[in-house]
């Protein structure tokens, strides 16, 4: 009896997926008929949200589909072989185009993170190693060789790539819930319905991607050739804003951050010397000149025979009174109208204003502004160390004469801010 139920039960499961497979509602469906003619190792879903998804990557408004296409086309050239050499099917790598748009900066909001959205807890479990300053689920490299481990072994457990695909967006636990609502279908037509909408876009969108991938060219859509620039690694003398860096060597921010995806802050700690920061190359040499710059000696606020060396325009130069000292040791400033008259509590010429830092600020932009160092700013802020973010408000002393035109800066674009601080 054993035996026969369980012979009904194989019948019945393969009996499900012929049905699934050749649906009359689809069997005149041009997108269908073509997936079913792809060299495909992952079984063949379609319904409703596939063909939408697909409709909606034929739009391929402001070329965002031929940029994807690209992109996975730059990723899977670099990377595909851990699938090769994982001993399974190198097609799985678009999933990342499916999961999170082939991007290494991806944040999902469940936790998931870097391009293939992977959980703490499964980067963990790989040793793929995460602290507040690194996330190794953003390095392209790493991060794709441990997916095409999970991938080995989620296909040990469900023995069906369509399944082991989406359990790896959903997780094992979620995947076999699912399976449960389903009364254990093994079907993953009827499984599907059962998963929660954020799941089911996990098949869903690798599909419609599959369907792209293949016939792009059917629809005059031409992949964009994606590239980064060849990079090299330098070392940081201490902890330093990757806007500094991009700034100071002429580049996009967002450049430098994708040369190094796993610094999720934007800063490079000197811890990362180990690993070494990426910087194109033809801007090597051009990072060496500039550290001292970038990593300027330490210089005491006390010291008044250094001058600041940035300023605004000429207009902005407040002139110091050169200071005497008399046998005693005591300051008196030239412009004194009598000497036998006690010296009395002087006003301050300077007030405090408010800076409001915004996207592409750096330290050294800001002082640069100000006519002011970096170690004035940190001091008047109580700062440790060299970071700052958006939004973050920052006190900043400046000329009372000067006010009005200091606070101007402050709703300034950046364009504007850096064509500022260029003039001499």
């Amino acid at each position: 009896m054993k035996r026969t139920a369980l012979l009904l039960m194989i019948l019945t499961w393969i009996a499900n997926l012929q049905a699934n497979t050749y649906d009359s509602t689809y069997i005149k469906d041009p997108y269908f008929q073509k997936l079913l003619k792809t060299n495909s190792q992952v079984p063949i879903f379609y319904n409703e949200q596939v063909r939408k998804q697909i409709g909606n990557y034929l739009k391929n408004l402001n070329n965002s589909t031929s940029i994807l296409i690209g992109k996975t086309q730059y990723y899977q050239q670099l990377y595909g072989a851990y699938f090769d050499q994982a001993g399974i099917p190198k097609q799985l790598f678009l999933a990342s185009a499916a999961f999170c748009n082939s991007d290494p900066l991806f944040v999902d909001p469940d936790g998931g993170s870097g391009m293939w959205s992977m959980s703490y807890a499964i980067a963990k479990k790989y040793k793929l190693n995460s602290n507040s300053y690194v996330d190794m689920r953003r390095n392209p490299d790493k991060s794709s060789k441990v997916a095409a481990n999970y991938f080995k072994d989620l296909q040990l457990i469900y023995q069906d790539w369509l399944k082991t695909l989406v359990a790896f967006k959903t997780g094992p636990i979620n995947m076999n819930m699912a399976i449960h609502r389903a009364n254990n279908n093994l079907d993953y037509a009827v499984v599907h319905n059962q998963l929660s909408p954020e799941y089911q876009n996990a098949a869903v969108n690798y599909m419609a991607f599959w369907y792209i991938w293949n016939f792009h060219s059917d629809h005059r859509i031409l992949p964009i050739k994606y590239r980064l620039p060849e990079t090299d690694t330098v070392h940081v003398e201490r902890e330093i804003g990757l806007n500094a860096i991009a700034f100071n060597l002429n580049l996009s921010e967002e450049l430098v951050q994708l040369c190094n995806p796993e610094l999720r802050l934007g800063i490079a700690p000197v811890s990362y010397n180990e690993t070494g920061l990426k910087l194109p190359k033809d801007k090597i040499i051009e990072y060496r000149n500039l550290r001292a710059v970038l990593f300027p000696a330490p210089v005491s606020t006390l010291d008044s025979s250094i001058s600041d060396s940035l300023i605004l325009d000429n207009s902005l130069i407040i002139p110091k009174p050169p200071v005497i000292k008399d046998s005693l040791n005591i300051e008196t400033r030239e412009d004194d109208d009598e000497e036998d008259k006690p010296n009395p509590v002087r006003e301050s010429k300077t007030t405090t204003i408010t800076y409001v830092v915004k996207k592409g600020d750096g330290l050294l932009l800001i002082a640069d502004l100000f006519d002011c160092r970096v170690s004035d700013i940190r001091k008047w802020n109580g700062m440790k160390r060299d970071h700052i973010f958006k939004g973050q408000k920052l006190k900043i002393k400046v000329p009372k004469s000067k006010v009005t035109q200091y606070k101007k800066i402050n709703s300034m674009t950046l364009a504007q801010k850096k064509k500022l601080a260029k003039r001499s």
